[in-house]
């Protein structure tokens, strides 16, 4: 549901950004000592400042 969430309000702003949240998530259920996965670049801030007025935009879910 959160990567739900992630995916709806990114949109085309911002597309990509499920893979980093995703990467997170991983990274959190990973063993003590185990190697990390990477983390994708994040977004660009001009994307994500897209994506924050799309949502306002938008309105109430």
């Amino acid at each position: 549901m959160a990567n739900a969430g992630v995916i709806n309000a990114t949109g085309d702003a911002a597309p990509d950004s499920w893979h980093r949240l995703t990467a997170h998530m991983l990274r959190s259920y990973a063993a003590p000592g185990a190697p990390l996965p990477a983390l994708p670049e994040a977004p660009a801030p001009a994307a994500l400042y897209r994506a924050m007025v799309r949502l306002t935009r938008a309105g109430p879910a």
